[in-house]
C-alpha cells in the first residue's frame, strides 16, 4: 500500500480492534494519532494494555478525549492533519443498548457527527467501523451489503444504521471518499471480556458455568481480528470513492460448537446451562464476502481453530498476569454471542 504523507488517526484507539489496527499502522511505517477516552463499558486496565505495544513507539501518540466534545476533537485531528480517519469510537454491545439506548445515540451518533466534521475540516478519507446488527434478523442469508432493510433488533443496532447514513451523507455534502465495513463478530487476542468466547473460557478455567441462549443454537460468522485488520489495511489504501463492505469470516457456527473448540483447547469441560433467547438476539449472522473480495482482494486467511488457540494462549496470560478482571461487565451478558 502506497499513500502520500501516511498520517492516521484512529478513534476507539485503546479498543480490541482499534488497538490492534494502531499496532499494524506503526508497522508499517504510518505515524498514528490515537484517541480514546476509556468509556468505563469495561476495565481501563485491559485497554491500557492494548496499547502497550503503541505507546513504545515513536511515531505514536494517544489523545485521552471524548468525541462528543465537537471542539476538542476537531482541533486535535486538525493538529494531526491526517489523510485518513478510521472510526471504531462507538459504545459496545446489543443488550445494554436496550437499557440504555440515549448513551448509546450520543456516543454512536453524535460523537461520530463531531468525528465526520473534523475529517471535514482537514479533508481525510473516513473509514467507519459498522456492524453487522444493521441487518437485524433478517432471514436472508448469506447477509449482503444491499439488503440492508433498516429493521435492527437493537438500539445499538440501529446508532450503527444511523453511523453509515451519515457517513453516506458525509460523503454527498463534502465529496471526501468514504469505506464503511460492516464486521461479523470478531474475535481475537485483547477480545472484549463481555463478548462469548473470551468470556465462556474465562468462566470455564475457573470453574463457573455458562450460559447459552438460544439454547446454544445461535449462529455467529465469528472473524479473526488480523483478518479484519487486514481488511482496514486494504480499505485505507484502495482508493476507493465511496465503498461498503461485508467483513466476515462466510462460516457462521452454533454458539454449541464454540463452546466444544474451547474445550478441546483449553483441555477443562463446561457446565452449560441452556436458557431461551434474550430481547435483542438475532438468531444468526451470515457475511457475503464477494464484494470484498472483488474490491480489496479481500479473504478471511484464519481458520476458527487456529484463530480459537491463538485466543486462548492470549487468555492464559492475560490471567496469568492478574488481567481482565470482569466486575465492570453486565453479568447478564453472560453466554450471549454478539452480533456485531
Amino acid at each position: 500500500m502506497t499513500t502520500s504523507r501516511r498520517v492516521a488517526v484512529v478513534t476507539g484507539a485503546a479498543g480490541f480492534v482499534g488497538s490492534t489496527l494502531v499496532d499494524r499502522l506503526l508497522a508499517s511505517g504510518w505515524t498514528v494519532t490515537g484517541i480514546d477516552c476509556f468509556e468505563p463499558f469495561y476495565d481501563r486496565r485491559s485497554k491500557e494494555r492494548n496499547l502497550a505495544i503503541a505507546r513504545e513507539h515513536p511515531r505514536f501518540r494517544l489523545l485521552e478525549m471524548d468525541t462528543r466534545d465537537g471542539p476538542v476533537l476537531i482541533r486535535a485531528i486538525e493538529e494531526a492533519e491526517p489523510e485518513v480517519v478510521i472510526d471504531f469510537a462507538a459504545r459496545a454491545g446489543v443488550r445494554p443498548s436496550l437499557a440504555d439506548p440515549q448513551l448509546y445515540i450520543d456516543i454512536n451518533v453524535t460523537g461520530l457527527q463531531n468525528t465526520l466534521a473534523a475529517s471535514a475540516a482537514v479533508g481525510s478519507r473516513f473509514v467507519f467501523a459498522s456492524s453487522s446488527s444493521v441487518y437485524g434478523a433478517d432471514p436472508r442469508r448469506p447477509f449482503t451489503e444491499d439488503q440492508m432493510r433498516c429493521q435492527p433488533e437493537s438500539p445499538y443496532g440501529a446508532t450503527k444504521i444511523a453511523g453509515e447514513a451519515l457517513v453516506h451523507a458525509h460523503h454527498a455534502t463534502t465529496g471526501l471518499p468514504i469505506a464503511i465495513a460492516r464486521l461479523f463478530t470478531v474475535y481475537g487476542p485483547r477480545q472484549r471480556p463481555d463478548l462469548a468466547i473470551h468470556r465462556f473460557a474465562r468462566r470455564m478455567l475457573e470453574g463457573e458455568p455458562i450460559d447459552l441462549y438460544a439454547d446454544g443454537q445461535a449462529e455467529r460468522d465469528y472473524t479473526y481480528v488480523e483478518d479484519v485488520v487486514d481488511a482496514f489495511d486494504r480499505l485505507i489504501g484502495a482508493g476507493l470513492d465511496s465503498v461498503t463492505v461485508n467483513i466476515g469470516s462466510h462460516h457462521p457456527i452454533p454458539t454449541t460448537s464454540v463452546v466444544d473448540e474451547l474445550e478441546r483447547v483449553l483441555g477443562v469441560q463446561a457446565r452449560r446451562v441452556l436458557l431461551p433467547p434474550q430481547p435483542g438476539d438475532v438468531p444468526a449472522t451470515y457475511a457475503d464476502i464477494s464484494r470484498a473480495k472483488a474490491t480489496l482482494g479481500w479473504e478471511p486467511r484464519w481458520r476458527f481453530e487456529d484463530g480459537i488457540e491463538s485466543f486462548c494462549a492470549w487468555l492464559r496470560s492475560d490471567m496469568a498476569g492478574g488481567a481482565g478482571q470482569l466486575e465492570a461487565v453486565d453479568a447478564s451478558m453472560d453466554g450471549r454471542p454478539s452480533a456485531r
